[in-house]
């Protein structure tokens, strides 16, 4: 095991966290690549440990799960405000995710779709071998990254371990055959040069701070080449730390690489908190979630659909 500046990530097991998966954090260390004869079997027992529990999941089917789809064209605006709506589903461990009036994170700026937001909350459990608050969404199944066109979100943190603030999870599928690969993870703290290096610089979003509102985006189109910072769990070529690689190099690595959903109740994309130390507690907010696909893009029959999910109290 290896810590990486930042995040200190120790592979215990693959981030797929709907197979029990665990990413232990710890504070900030020098810069320490993993790389070499450590680094390959790390992602051989990844790959390992990943293929015996898909094992144990049954095949989804191509095509959408929830009568949400096909996405409407343009740019839309939906509410959210309970488990289960919109193809949004809760996941916890043991922890809190509400819809709520955001009254207390950042006092000087109101969240951006006011008054409320998405509420995660990690509590400490010394009987948990990992705690996090995830919100799921099954709606872009099969949606090839190639074909994103935004991906962006507010984030706003009362309290976390210093390093780590609400990220996006995706579950991929490489070659078109509906088991998931690999997961994909977005951290804004990689997203500026100290800590997330050369690749840092392209993204340019800046550190986050406590308690205030920021913007992130996860896709930092420039030109139709994705700048943002991404690391994976099972491509051993994109790890986290300050050698990690933008959106687009992955794209390149993976072509076909897809957004995939385990079932109806595991959506392959997934706004999270926590993930970590099971003693560390986190009290974030998440709202303005857009996604963007050029439906058809892979075809050259580019229409655009936009959606942003605003999440408000009941």
């Amino acid at each position: 095991m290896r810590t990486v500046r930042r995040t200190a990530a120790v592979l215990i097991l693959p981030a797929i966290a709907y197979l029990g998966a665990a990413c232990e954090r710890t504070a900030p260390t020098a810069s320490v690549p993993v790389r070499g004869l450590e680094a390959d079997l790390v992602a051989q027992t990844a790959s390992y440990l990943t293929q015996r529990l898909l094992a144990l999941e049954a095949l989804i089917p191509d095509g959408t799960l929830t009568p949400d789809d096909p996405l409407p064209f343009g740019h839309t605006i939906h509410v959210v405000t309970h488990d289960n709506q919109d193809s949004w589903k809760v996941q916890v461990s043991p922890t809190e995710v509400t819809f709520a009036d955001e009254l207390t994170c950042d006092a000087d700026q109101a969240p951006p779709l006011p008054p409320g937001a998405l509420h995660l909350v990690v509590m400490p459990d010394a009987n948990a071998v990992f705690t996090f608050a995830r919100l799921r969404s099954t709606r872009y199944h099969r949606t090839y990254l190639r074909d994103l066109s935004r991906l962006d979100y507010y984030a706003c943190d009362e309290r976390n371990n210093g390093q780590q603030w609400p990220f996006i999870a995706l579950e991929i599928d490489w070659d078109g055959n509906n088991t998931i690969d690999d997961e994909l993870i977005f951290e804004p703290t990689y997203q500026n040069p100290v800590d997330g290096g050369l690749c840092g610089v392209g993204s340019n979003q800046g550190p986050p701070v406590l308690p205030m509102w920021r913007f992130r985006d996860a896709l930092r189109n420039d030109g139709g080449t994705f700048m943002a910072c991404w690391w994976s769990m099972n491509d051993p070529l994109f790890p986290p730390g300050d050698v990690i690689r933008p959106l687009s190099e992955y794209i390149t690595a993976h072509p076909n690489a897809a957004i995939v959903n385990l079932d109806g109740n595991h959506g392959g994309i997934q706004i999270m908190h926590g993930f970590s130390d099971p003693n560390d507690t986190y009290n974030g907010w998440v709202d303005a979630f857009t996604i963007g696909k050029d439906i058809n893009g892979s075809n050259g029959q580019t229409q655009n659909s936009t959606i942003t999910y605003d999440f408000q109290k009941p």
